[in-house]
């Protein structure tokens, strides 16, 4: 029996990207735009590059850890009770209050 499907991961992707953003943008733009020695392209693809490599090891890793959470039956349960729209938040949202 499969976890995910594609519309499950998609959300889940929408999800984990926006978190992201927020956290790379608050964080990165004062750190990579106001640094010397790169023209205004190097610094965007700089800042582009970092947040697809934190947005794909957030994805990863709340990927990971939910499906090591399928592992108690209580848990399993409530997930499959969830239609696919839910199902890729819960995915996406994983570490909201760790």
């Amino acid at each position: 029996m499969s976890y995910y499907n594609p519309a499950i991961l998609m959300t889940a992707a929408k999800v984990t990207f926006l978190h992201t953003l927020w956290l790379v943008a608050l964080i990165g733009i004062p750190i990579v735009f106001f640094r010397d020695g790169l023209n205004f392209t190097e610094k965007s693809f700089l800042f582009v590059g970092l947040l697809l490599f934190f947005w794909l090891v957030y994805l990863l890793c709340c990927i990971t850890f939910h499906r090591l959470s399928m592992r108690n039956e209580h848990n399993r349960f409530g997930y499959f009770a969830k239609d696919d729209l839910e199902k890729g938040k819960e995915v996406g949202t994983h570490f909201e209050g760790w």
